[in-house]
């Protein structure tokens, strides 16, 4: 795993803005075997019309899929936008963290224990239908017993495609993270992320004043490691290149000296 900065580097950097970006992480070997994962993932969509709980597909007009998946209308065949526990039905997509040793050689030594894995996730931001994902933080969506035990969630998010600003790469807002308080959006269903007919959307400019967004687009291979209460967001995709990228979640474990997470 080719990381070019220092761990005591990289801890400073999370620590600052709660997001780290990661070039090169994955070697084209691993990526080939991610590739694989994500196309045979979304063919076997290629018949269904209607989201299930962690498949959700886009659709057409207002809301995209979100708006579909919960009033239960038809979608795009094969036009997926979410997979939810993508290691569950992918092997190649199960097989990545060894591979490239994400809990070994990042998360423990940022962390200073061993995480816990948590989810994996495809994001497949189809072609022209590619709905945005408006601000919010990923921690909102963790039960209350998960906080009882572990402190954090890190994030790796790795762009199988090139994810540039006109297919939907992510924003972060660098900071918003560091007072470790959630924000729920008017209408949001914790327990069920798909359950709104429309998806809400963080008020950063209210919440977070004088914080700065940064666009971080990433080449396939690369990637961004965040912790759970940046707040992040993307755009649509409005071009005719797809964008797909996987997300490895794990949560980093209480210290046994205090709450704190990070080294």
């Amino acid at each position: 795993m080719p990381v070019t900065q220092s761990i005591q580097a990289l801890s400073d950097e999370l620590r600052r803005d709660g997001v780290v970006a990661l070039d090169d992480l994955v070697p084209e070997s691993v990526l080939e075997v991610m590739r694989r994962g994500c196309a045979e993932l979304i063919g076997r969509t290629e018949r269904m019309r209607i989201s299930t709980e962690e498949w959700q597909l886009e659709a057409e007009g207002e809301g995209g899929g979100w708006a579909a998946r919960a009033a239960g209308k038809e979608c795009i065949p094969g036009k997926v936008r979410i997979i939810g526990r993508a290691h569950e039905h992918s092997a190649d997509l199960a097989a990545v963290p060894d591979l490239v040793g994400l809990n070994e050689k990042l998360i423990e030594p940022l962390h200073g224990l061993p995480g816990d894995f948590y989810d994996c996730f495809l994001w497949a931001k189809p072609s022209r239908v590619g709905s945005q994902k408006p601000w919010h933080q990923d921690a909102i969506f963790l039960a209350d017993e998960w906080h009882e035990k572990y402190v954090d969630v890190y994030t790796i998010w790795i762009a199988v495609d090139d994810a540039r600003e006109d297919n939907g790469c992510l924003r972060f807002l660098p900071g918003s993270h560091r007072e470790r308080k959630l924000y729920e959006p008017d209408g949001i269903d914790p327990g069920d992320i798909f359950a709104s007919p429309r998806e809400p959307s963080l008020d950063i400019a209210r919440i977070w004043p004088g914080l700065t967004p940064v666009t971080l687009p990433r080449k396939a291979g690369s990637a961004l490691l965040f912790n759970g209460y940046v707040a992040h967001t993307s755009a649509p995709n409005t071009t005719e290149d797809d964008r797909r990228a996987v997300s490895y979640c794990y949560s980093l474990p209480r210290h046994p000296a205090g709450p704190e997470s990070g080294r």
